[in-house]
């Protein structure tokens, strides 16, 4: 039998931001909407996917 280990954290909102602004997207269409590829992300979506992979933190500034 197979064993299986987790963890479970709990991730700020800022953690899934490209989530965030892809479903923004999608609620703004009347159409569905599909990314196949990095290229065909909006420029936005990029910016934040390349953010992501070069591990760049997000700072969160309360007034």
């Amino acid at each position: 039998m197979q064993q299986l280990q987790m963890e479970i954290t709990h991730t700020y909102r800022e953690a899934n931001q490209l989530g965030d602004y892809i479903t923004s997207i999608a609620l703004e269409q009347d159409n569905p909407v599909h990314y196949h590829s990095f290229q065909d992300l909006p420029t936005k979506g990029r910016k934040i996917l390349n953010s992501d992979k070069s591990q760049i933190p997000i700072l969160r500034i309360r007034n």
